[in-house]
């Protein structure tokens, strides 16, 4: 079975890796992972529907950040999934 660049199995474990970052417990890194996971949206448009359960739990987390400018940043990626995916998130948080 060949991996194409839409695959999960190509983008599920980076997705991870990226999402571990934003539970570090300085900014820089959380920042730097939303940033990426903002970046994957992004550019793979609905091949990142997948990985949506996944994201989601870790969004939740860091929309609770003290940390606004995290805050902030994990509530505009949850609003591009939202519209991505068509449909409210917000149930699964």
């Amino acid at each position: 079975m060949a991996v194409t660049a839409g695959s999960d199995l190509l983008w599920k474990p980076l997705n991870h890796e990226v999402l571990m970052l934003t539970r570090s417990d300085k900014i820089r890194p959380k920042i730097l992972g939303l940033r990426i996971i903002k970046y994957f949206l992004e550019n793979l448009k609905e091949e990142y529907l997948v990985l949506l359960a996944e994201t989601i739990p870790f969004l939740g987390e860091l929309l609770e950040d003290v940390e606004l400018p995290i805050k902030s940043l994990a509530q505009d990626i949850l609003q591009e999934m939202e519209s991505l995916s068509g449909e409210s998130l917000r149930q699964y948080l």
